[in-house]
């Protein structure tokens, strides 16, 4: 029996499937298509395009076509029902009813997913937003197979606006899975999102390391680079002190490096809101001129506007057209893969563990182009529950559109109460997932709107008080100061949120006690607007920061596993490269599962994995006292009484 079979991210098709697509194109190819000719008659697509296209809409249409079936077109869905307010729902509700086969393109990230659960038919994503772009990823495998011959092994630089582009987004993940070496030169401020680059660590086992590209300058107008390397057993990114011989070994390794490809992308200026400015990628004159790049093929998704040179259009290197004209054998190829081959027969090649709130209150995608932001109608908010994140944290990764966003607070809808989820409570919170009993909050406030209590209080031990924080803020001061030698361009770089409370505190005491003003900036490693930035105005808009040639401290309030620092080196080097990066802690937890070593700790607490250990800073609690405590919850046990499952503590809460 046929399976109703989507294609909304890379990630529905397998490696096997990806493979036989190829084959397929092999034969879709000009001198041997004309055998397909009647593969698809009587079958109609429907192409719904919300946003410009001409090379996805006519390469789609014409492939359809090449393949004896027809096609019902919106270019331009101004001009349809969605003018007059039709959610995306009804309308895939209906045009599925007219075709086939859909092909979508929207500016909502998510949106292909969301028409997908309302079609009767299959729904292909033709760009969603900043989100994905996989038949765009097809094309450029495609490509890169039949010029280099394989993938696993390539080099490939990804060149321009990595953080809007939906093709660079689809494209990481499959070189990922393929073994391929992936390079990238970011424009100022567009850096590759870091909800992509832990996909690539988590899922892909893929290593993110800083390496100079001063041998790439002579192709490139750009000086960062990222060197992004798939199972090698090393943690280069994570030193936080610079180390010559080890800094001299990765860029020996980078230098090393055969240029299989260059990946130019335009500056996706429909998405951006506030351009970073700076020099763009792009690739030139010197680039041909440049012997060891003389086998270096330069692709580009098109279309393209100043970040190549018409120059490259002559020699055998540039292949981008080559690359647009085998989108129509690769998309008959997909087309016939859905439609009647073994992709018809077949389930999404996607598992994951999904969670939906099951109460009328719940968590929210931070990405506000998500389309559980933009059209609530015709979705609701649902995650793939990710456990053991930066800190042990329970992250919950957006099913439309990846963003990702760190759990706070968790309830037990049975018990009806709540309280602050940490690293402690991983199987307790696996345990109520599996039952159904979940509830995740992002504040107190909407927990208790839903009537839902704290878990009742137990004994809890104050290991510092204000006094003693204060000693230790003095003292760490102190030694940054002093091993800074007063440094100007010495930036304190805090972890969201109670990080950020103390890098300011740790500024203002070397300002006070050494007349030296030190700049504080704020890592956001979750929501909508992870990166580096600092307060620009007295209105609270912020602005990023230039980490570029500076020391750096990194400024924690606990470290326990060391994963929050670990993603924090990871956005602080796709800002840019800094001259050092050390790391100031007020309490040192133990259990680390990474090699980061603090390099100021304000107190050592050895503590068992069922403790917790939490720091209230005035900033931050309301009518409290600088303190930090320490406390104990048991884990879920088979108890009758729900409220026996567990045992924690107001300052749990």
């Amino acid at each position: 029996m046929n399976v109703k079979r989507d294609l909304i991210s890379i990630e529905d098709l397998s490696d096997r499937e990806i493979e036989e697509i190829f084959a397929l194109a092999d034969e879709m190819l000009p001198e041997r298509r004309a055998a397909k000719a009647g593969v698809l008659a009587g079958k109609i697509m429907a192409t719904l395009f919300y946003e410009a296209s001409t090379r996805t809409r006519l390469s789609f249409e014409a492939s359809m076509q090449r393949l004896g079936g027809s096609v019902i077109s919106c270019p331009d869905m101004k001009n349809s029902s969605a003018a007059k307010g039709e959610t995306i729902a009804d309308t895939a509700r209906v045009v599925s009813s007219y075709a086939d086969v859909m092909v979508v393109r929207h500016y909502w990230d998510g949106a292909a997913q969301a028409m997908a659960e309302f079609a009767d038919v299959p729904v292909i994503n033709a760009g969603d937003g900043s989100h994905e772009h996989p038949t765009q990823t097809l094309c450029d495998l495609y490509t890169l197979k039949k010029e280099k011959g394989s993938l696993k092994g390539l080099t490939v630089v990804i060149c321009g606006d990595l953080k809007h582009g939906r093709t660079i987004h689809s494209l990481v993940y499959a070189l990922a899975r393929f073994g391929v070496n992936v390079v990238t030169l970011a424009a100022n401020g567009m850096e590759l999102p870091q909800y992509v680059i832990e996909k690539l660590e988590r899922e892909y086992r893929y290593d993110l390391t800083p390496v100079s590209s001063n041998d790439l300058q002579s192709a490139v107008a750009e000086t960062d680079a990222i060197y992004l390397t798939p199972n090698h057993p090393h943690q280069l990114a994570l030193f936080t002190q610079v180390d010559r011989d080890l800094q001299g070994r990765i860029e020996g390794m980078a230098q090393g490096l055969k240029f299989d490809a260059f990946y130019v992308t335009r500056k996706q200026k429909e998405r951006i809101k506030k351009d970073a400015g700076g020099q763009y990628p792009s690739l030139g004159e010197k680039f041909l001129k440049e012997r060891r790049f003389k086998d270096t093929v330069v692709m580009h998704p098109l279309p393209r506007v100043d970040e190549l040179s018409p120059a490259i259009d002559k020699d055998r290197r540039g292949i981008y057209f080559k690359q647009a004209a085998y989108g129509v054998p690769v998309r008959m190829a997909l087309l016939q893969f859905l439609l009647t081959g073994s992709g018809a027969r077949a389930r999404s090649h996607r598992r994951m563990l999904l969670y939906r709130s099951p109460e009328r209150l719940g968590p929210e995608c931070p990405n506000l182009n998500c389309v559980t932001r933009t059209e609530i109608q015709s979705t609701q908010p649902c995650f793939e529950l990710l456990p053991a994140g930066p800190g042990g944290a329970l992250i919950l990764r957006c099913f439309y559109c990846n963003h990702q966003l760190k759990v706070e607070f968790v309830g037990h809808t049975v018990s009806r109460r709540y309280c602050a989820c940490d690293a402690s409570l991983g199987e307790t919170v696996m345990e109520w997932f599996t039952r159904g009993e979940l509830a995740v909050f992002d504040s107190i406030k909407q927990a208790e709107e839903l009537d839902y209590e704290p878990y009742k209080g137990g004994p809890q031990r104050s290991i510092m008080g204000e006094e003693e924080i204060l000693t230790a803020i003095r003292q760490i001061s102190k030694q940054i100061f002093k091993d800074g030698e007063g440094d100007e361009r010495l930036a304190l770089l805090g972890i969201k949120s109670k990080g950020a409370v103390l890098a300011r505190r740790i500024a203002a005491e070397i300002e006070n006690s050494h007349g030296r003003k030190v700049e504080a900036a704020e890592i956001e490693i979750f929501g909508g607007n992870e990166g580096i930035h600092r307060v620009a105005g007295d209105d609270g808009t912020t602005e990023p920061l230039s980490v570029k040639d500076r020391p750096v401290v990194i400024v924690d309030d606990v470290i326990y596993t060391g994963k929050t620092v670990k993603s924090a080196l990871s956005i602080i080097f796709k800002a840019g490269r800094p001259r050092s990066v050390r790391l100031a802690v007020l309490i040192d937890r133990g259990h680390r599962e990474v090699p980061v070593k603090p390099n100021y700790v304000g107190k050592h607490i050895p503590s068992s994995e069922k403790e917790r250990v939490r720091v209230k800073l005035r900033e931050v609690e309301q009518d409290e006292k600088d303190k930090v405590v320490i406390y104990s919850i048991i884990g879920a046990e088979k108890a009758e009484n729900p409220e026996a499952r567990i045992q924690s503590t107001g300052a749990g809460i």
